[in-house]
């Protein structure tokens, strides 16, 4: 989701069209897979989409957490009339007026509005359904998409102009929860019901960025980089964990499509870190804002202070945007701190995050705990985005539900 420091920005989604679901046998495709180059910025990942006919292209905001693709449009409180009274002059948006191929779809999916929400929190994210042609790349299909409807006036204009949502669909889910990857899979315009991405962050073995065609990283689509993976993909299957519509992202009517697993151990390097027993954990993974920092419990992140030596510091640009307070380290000392390592469901496999990725250097000697916590005592659930794919290889199978994380195939400059 969208930085809580920008929270104006928060204001994007999607939603799917055909009512499938997983194990449904899609059409032969009718495109190759796709490496989609993303642009890092303060509330995540941006790419480009196109929509309409003739096509308009617009910036999307790239969301592991949203059901579909959602779209700023000229409606403004029901009227197409009062666009600016809504949205900033220089806002761009889907003119759906000037689309030959746009259809209402309202008497098939009524329209929505979810409040509180992970986008305006507390004002209205109001979505009316149509249906559009819509391409990513190689990929054109026909798909339900969630048309805006702003309640408020905006006094800026967003840095994108829509959300593709890449969340998993369930069985009962129809067009109103689906997302557009998927449904272009289930028309036939993917060759496979996966995705992949890789992060080539600043500070990488790879400091030209070579393995995303000097982008920031790349989501592929209709497949994913086997040729990037160093060993086998782990493979975990994929939960609905509900408490993360209480400690995480809060939404009425609440949403539950998330691509989550069971966390089942958590230590600072070999050190045993409680999990609630009570609730259980769960790993969500978000690559956009709120997946910044390595996610710890509260009593996890004390003890790392304990360790580290941390003293607290007053930051007025922090480097992810949860709650819990920041502490200052040694520089020098970065490298003797431990790997924080994770264990998912059933599997013995950890996966950790050196220090060196938890540890952010803000310059003139300041270095401090780049750790994002949720609740309060032991582990209940976390966010794994940005800090925790580095150096590693994500994927996410529609067809099966599971989740798949592998080592990234370094290449050094």
């Amino acid at each position: 989701m969208f930085s809580s420091s920008l929270t104006a920005f928060l204001a994007l989604t999607g939603v799917g069209l055909v009512s499938a679901f997983p194990g449904r046998q899609p059409p032969p495709s009718q495109s190759k897979r796709y490496d989609m180059p993303l642009e890092w910025n303060p509330l995540g990942f941006v790419g480009t989409v196109s929509m309409g006919t003739p096509a308009q292209e617009l910036k999307a905001f790239v969301d592991w957490t949203w059901i579909g693709q959602y779209v700023l449009t000229t409606l403004c409180n029901g009227s197409t009339t009062a666009t600016y009274e809504c949205l900033h002059p220089a806002q761009e948006l889907f003119n759906q007026s000037l689309s030959t191929t746009f259809t209402n779809q309202s008497e098939l999916y009524p329209n929505r509005n979810w409040n509180p929400n992970h986008f305006f929190f507390y004002q209205d994210l109001s979505v009316q359904y149509a249906s559009d042609i819509h391409t990513v790349g190689p990929a054109t299909s026909r798909i339900t998409i969630m048309a805006a409807d702003m309640h408020f006036t905006v006094p800026y204009p967003y840095p994108f102009a829509g959300v593709y949502g890449l969340s998993p669909v369930f069985k009962s889910d129809n067009a109103s929860t689906q997302s557009p990857f998927y449904q272009a899979w289930v028309n036939g315009v993917w060759p496979e019901p996966t995705i992949g991405f890789h992060y080539c962050y600043n500070g990488s073995a790879d400091t030209t960025k070579a393995a995303c065609n000097g982008h920031d990283a790349i989501q592929t689509l209709g497949g994913y980089r086997k040729e990037l993976i160093k060993d086998d993909l782990t493979w975990y299957d994929n939960i609905v964990f509900p408490l993360v519509n209480t400690v995480d992202f809060e939404y009425d009517p609440p949403l539950y499509n998330y691509w989550a697993l069971p966390l089942t151990e958590m230590t600072l390097g070999d050190e045993r870190q409680a999990i609630n027993r009570t609730t259980g954990a769960g790993a969500i993974f978000d690559h956009a804002s709120y997946g910044r920092g390595a996610a710890l419990s509260e009593n996890a992140y004390n003890r790392l202070i304990s360790i580290a030596g941390g003293k607290p510091i007053q930051l007025e640009d922090p480097p992810n945007n949860g709650n819990q307070s920041w502490v200052q380290i040694d520089c020098d000392k970065t490298d003797k701190l431990p790997p924080i390592k994770y264990q998912f469901g059933k599997g013995t496999k950890r996966w950790e995050i050196v220090p060196r990725n938890y540890v952010e250097d803000l310059g003139n000697g300041v270095c401090v705990l780049n750790i994002r916590t949720l609740g309060e005592g032991d582990m209940v659930a976390g966010n794994f985005g940005e800090t925790f794919a580095k150096d590693k290889y994500i994927v996410f199978d529609f067809e099966k539900l599971k989740v798949g994380v592998g080592s990234l195939r370094t290449r050094r400059s």
